[in-house]
This record gives C-alpha cells, sequence and structure tokens, in this order.
C-alpha cells in the first residue's frame, strides 16, 4: 500500500497553520482508533464550545484565537482519528506560563521530541491569568464534584425520558443541550489536567534541585495511593460483585460457568434468592456505573448498560482471586507507602523548601486525583447523546431513508436535523453512507506519525519488530517490580471477553478507566502509550502494580505466554526466555 495524502476523510478538521503542531500522543486513551463522521462532528462541536467558555472564563480570546468550524480545536480529527493538537494546548499554556513549568506536555505524552510552550511576553497580564487558574486549583475538589453532579443528573434523566414520545425538533434540542453540558465541564478537566501537569512539573523540579539525586520512582509514589480515584471506581464494584456471590458458593459456581445470554436471563428473572440478591446489587452497580464502556467518550459504542459481556469476563476473572487481591487493600498499603513516602521525602528536603514542598504536593494530589472525576464527568454526558441520536436512527429506518439504525452514526451533524425534515431524500442519505462507510474502512489501513504537522502523510500499517532486542525502555509510572506471563488484549472490542489470570502482566496497545477492573489479578501492565499522569497509570499506583506506557508495538512483539519481567520505576520491560 501506498502512503494516503490529505485529504484523508471528509470529517477531518481543515488546516489552520496558527496551530499545526499534533500528536497522537495518549488521545488512544480517549478514543483509540478511527471514529466515525457523526461522534466526529459531536466531540468537535463540545470542543468548539468548551474553548469557547475557557478563553472567555480566562480572559485571553484575543491570545488564544478559536478557528471557524471545521477548523481544529485542541482534539482536532485527522485520518479520522482523534489527535491533540499541541500548538493550542502550548497557546493556552503560554497565556499563563511565566517560567517553569512550560514542558508539562511530558507529564501526559510519551514522545522525545520538545513539547515546549513559550513564556508570556506580558508578564504582569499571565500573572493575572494565573490568579484565576490558582482560584480554581485550589478549590479543584470543591468545583470537580460539583460538575461531577452535574453530570449524574443530566445523565440520568436523559435514560429515564420517554424519547419516542419526543418530537424531532426534541431530539434534536437535546443534542445541543449535552454539548452545552460538555463544554461547560470539558472546561473544568482541561485546568485539572493542565494545573496537575504544571503542579507536577514543579514538585519535580523542586525535588531535582534540592535533592539531585533522589530514587527514580519519588514522583511516582508521591501521587500513588491517592484513594477515591474515579477511575478505579470500577474495578472496586466489580470486586465487591464477586464477593457477594462468593459469600453463596452455589450462585458463585453458577456464575463462574455462565455465558452472557445466561447471566441477562437470570437478572431479568432471578431463579432463586441468591440470584435476586446479586440482581439488585447489580441494578445499583448499573444505575451508577452502566455509562462505562469501551471508547466511552463515543456515543456510537455501547456501554455497561447496554451489554454486560465486559462486567461478566471481569466478575469471572475476580470469582478465584483471594483477598490479597482486594482494590481495597491494595489501595490501603499503596497510600500507607506514599503517607511513608512523603516523610521521607519531606525530612530530605532543607527546612526553608519543605512549606512549598507540602503546598505543590498538595495541588497535585488533588488535581491529579479530581481528573479522573472529571474524566468521568465528560464521559458520562458523551453518552448522553446515545439515546436521542439512536431514537433519530430509529425513525430514518421506519420511514425507509436508512436501511439500519447504526447507520445513523454515519451522518454528519449538520444533516441530522435536514434528515429528520425531509430535507435529505433516502438516496441522498445512503450514498453519503456508503461513501464514508468506505472512507472508514480505508483509514483503519494507516496511522499517523506520533508527532506531526500537516500536511502529512499516513503510511500503511506495519507489525513492530522487536529487532532481536529483549529489553526496552519505557516510562516507569507505576513503581515496583513483577515478573510473570504476558497477557496481550489488542483492542478495546477484546477487553471486552479477556480474562486475565492471577499473576499475568497485562500488554495492551492503550487501557483507560473500563480496562482497569483488568488490574486486579495482573502482577503488572505494560502500555504502548501514555506518560506519568495517564488515567492508566494513575489507577496502576492507586493499586500498587508496577506500570511502564511507552513500549511502541509491544502487543506485536510481544506475545501471550511470554515471560517478562518489568521495572514500574526506570520503566524497563525485558522479555525472558521460557
Amino acid at each position: 500500500m501506498a502512503n494516503l495524502k490529505e485529504p484523508f476523510c471528509s470529517w477531518d478538521s481543515t488546516i489552520d497553520e496558527r496551530y499545526n503542531d499534533y500528536t497522537t500522543g495518549n488521545t488512544d486513551e480517549v478514543l483509540p482508533g478511527i471514529t466515525r463522521p457523526l461522534p466526529a462532528d459531536l466531540i468537535r462541536e463540545w470542543n468548539y464550545q468548551w474553548l469557547v467558555v475557557g478563553t472567555r472564563e480566562l480572559q485571553i480570546e484575543d491570545l488564544v484565537p478559536i478557528p471557524d468550524k471545521p477548523g481544529p480545536t485542541m482534539l482536532p480529527v485527522v485520518g479520522g482519528q482523534f489527535c491533540v493538537n499541541i500548538s493550542i494546548v502550548n497557546a493556552l499554556t503560554s497565556s499563563f506560563e511565566t517560567g517553569g513549568s512550560a514542558d508539562y506536555l511530558k507529564q501526559f505524552f510519551e514522545v522525545d521530541e520538545e513539547v515546549t510552550a513559550e513564556v508570556a511576553q506580558d508578564t504582569s497580564r499571565a500573572e493575572a491569568v494565573q490568579e484565576r487558574l490558582m482560584a480554581r486549583f485550589v478549590r479543584a475538589r470543591e468545583l470537580v464534584d460539583a460538575d461531577a453532579e452535574r453530570a449524574k443528573a443530566h445523565y440520568t434523566a436523559t435514560l429515564a425520558r420517554d424519547w419516542p414520545a419526543v418530537d424531532d425538533a426534541g431530539l434534536v434540542a437535546a443534542i445541543h443541550e449535552t454539548t452545552d453540558h460538555i463544554g461547560d465541564i470539558f472546561f473544568t478537566h482541561y485546568w485539572c489536567s493542565s494545573g496537575g501537569g504544571l503542579q507536577t512539573t514543579l514538585l519535580d523540579g523542586l525535588l531535582s534541585e534540592h535533592v539531585p539525586d533522589h530514587p527514580a520512582g519519588w514522583m511516582t509514589g508521591l501521587t500513588s495511593g491517592l484513594t477515591d480515584v474515579e477511575s478505579a471506581r470500577p474495578s472496586k464494584a466489580i470486586w465487591d460483585l464477586s464477593r457477594l456471590a462468593i459469600a453463596r458458593p452455589s450462585l458463585a459456581e453458577e456464575l463462574a460457568g455462565t455465558a452472557v445470554d445466561g447471566f441477562e436471563a437470570r437478572l431479568a428473572s432471578p431463579p432463586n434468592d441468591d440470584w435476586a440478591a446479586f440482581a439488585r446489587e447489580y441494578a445499583a452497580f448499573i444505575a451508577d456505573l452502566g455509562f462505562r464502556g469501551q471508547r466511552e467518550t463515543d456515543p456510537s459504542c455501547t456501554t455497561w448498560n447496554d451489554s454486560p459481556q465486559f462486567v461478566l469476563s471481569s466478575l469471572q476473572a475476580d470469582l478465584p482471586l483471594g483477598d490479597e487481591h482486594s482494590p481495597y487493600l491494595r489501595e490501603e498499603r499503596s497510600a500507607a507507602d506514599r503517607v511513608a513516602l512523603e516523610a521521607e521525602v519531606e525530612a530530605a528536603l532543607p527546612e526553608d523548601q519543605r512549606p512549598e514542598f507540602r503546598r505543590l504536593l498538595d495541588l497535585v494530589q488533588a488535581m491529579n486525583g479530581k481528573r479522573e472525576t472529571t474524566k468521568a464527568s465528560w464521559t458520562r454526558l458523551c453518552r448522553t447523546y446515545r439515546q436521542p441520536i439512536l431514537e433519530a436512527g430509529r425513525r430514518l429506518v421506519q420511514r425507509g431513508d436508512i436501511d439500519d439504525v447504526e447507520d445513523v452514526w454515519f451522518l454528519r451533524l449538520v444533516e441530522l436535523p435536514e434528515a429528520l425534515d425531509g430535507g435529505l431524500s433516502a438516496a441522498e442519505l445512503q450514498d453519503a453512507i456508503v461513501e464514508r462507510r468506505h472512507e472508514y474502512e480505508v483509514l483503519h489501513h494507516y496511522e499517523l506519525p506520533i508527532i506531526f504537522q500537516r500536511p502529512v502523510e499516513a503510511t500503511p500499517r506495519e507489525t513492530a519488530d522487536a529487532g532481536g532486542e529483549t529489553s526496552f525502555e519505557g516510562i516507569g509510572v507505576s513503581p515496583g517490580q513483577a515478573r510473570g506471563r504476558a497477557r496481550v488484549v489488542l483492542s478495546a472490542d477484546g477487553a471486552s471477553e479477556a480474562t486475565i489470570l492471577p499473576g499475568e502482566i497485562l500488554v495492551a496497545p492503550v487501557t483507560d478507566a473500563p480496562w482497569t477492573p483488568l488490574f486486579l489479578p495482573a502482577a503488572g501492565v505494560v502500555v504502548e502509550t501514555g506518560g506519568l499522569l495517564s488515567h492508566a497509570a494513575t489507577v496502576a499506583r492507586e493499586y500498587g502494580i508496577p506500570a511502564v506506557t511507552g513500549i511502541r508495538g509491544a502487543t506485536d512483539f510481544i506475545a501471550t505466554g511470554t515471560m517478562l519481567s518489568i521495572d514500574g520505576s526506570t520503566g524497563t520491560v525485558t522479555i525472558e526466555e521460557g
């Protein structure tokens, strides 16, 4: 296959020379692979919304002008996949950067190139922007929790709504209402993420200056065991379900051998008291976490509400585990280790630096922990697009305009109200769907560079080769050492049916919050993408599981069953013989 040249697909963002530095970085954590047209338009829409909100709130509209649609946002679409626009991130950072933390993106990405923002020219103005941000930083816990309640309320109302009774205009209005909610809440995610990265960089700098020979694991240890981290809740909740079952041996035995169809049937009509008790707890679990799912910011993808396959496979993996695998015990141990490390670090610092250490540490821990809550909030809201859009798809199928409800995801956002009004014929809609499906399929065979400017060429996807090497250096994101057989999980779909055996090392292209129940039986985690503050790294540290990111191509040259040893402090992964 030859390289693919731009324009790659009809729903890509256009090029804007003002903002022309991109990375595929760790965006696969949020939305892996190629995205269909309507979800891409929706995500682009709330990206514009939050940039409008953010630049207005920080009073920097003139410093970070927003390109006209469909120009790049912070998460633009290139080659059908989401990237991070480094130029926009750095433009935002430069509005308040006075020196010292301009390279904070290194906390999120595994790239080697410089991704440093320029220092602001107007120092007094930058300091004013800093003050506005700092006011949010110190109130992070309060503000993030308020947004979480808002997201839950909107999501719950959406699930309860009688969508067949809503008229066409009401469906479109509901979509726009969700966009407005996400626009507000993603601004919180932005400042929580950037603040976490900024303060982590400053804290790292303070330690490097005053204790230059400190151990490599200090920074990961200081951000471990934060407790009450949102992205750890799915694994805790599934663990709780497994313990409920274990207390009822016949139920546990039946659960261990049941397939998803039988599982659903027993939940719908419990055959005995044990199943009735389990069904009640499962219903509460779904009410709380049913919005989760693979590719979880893509509303076209199913959730745990829609299918229990991933939950069931994770539950079955937890059943044989002893209490030593409990996420609660692991979290407690990790928290105790962190508290001890905090005392060790503080004692190693000059006395006059200790107050600054404590100030930075509090900000780092607050924002890096609450960043997982903001991620869950806008993920939950992204899922609320699903109900009105599927109802629109059902109506278009009933009218004979499209062949299948799922075809609706190949329409463009501007086409949806016109299609519902009858302004587009069935032939026009179906021709567009066929053409876009073809684009979508072609794009799966190509990949973009990790860092690039546009126009860029996409190259054919190739299988990575270890080249005879047996030792690889990535990024140590969760301290500790582990040795075990590899369990390779290649995709989000594969994760839905994966069973990790106790002591195995999970090897994946990317992981996110819905994958984290797979962490409990695992001795360690190796991921191809992500940095110190990636979502998977945060959860691994909560449970004290050694983790290494940035091993590109790991799922190609490591096979299931391969013996590995990993060091989550140094970032080393070694393939052993036998």
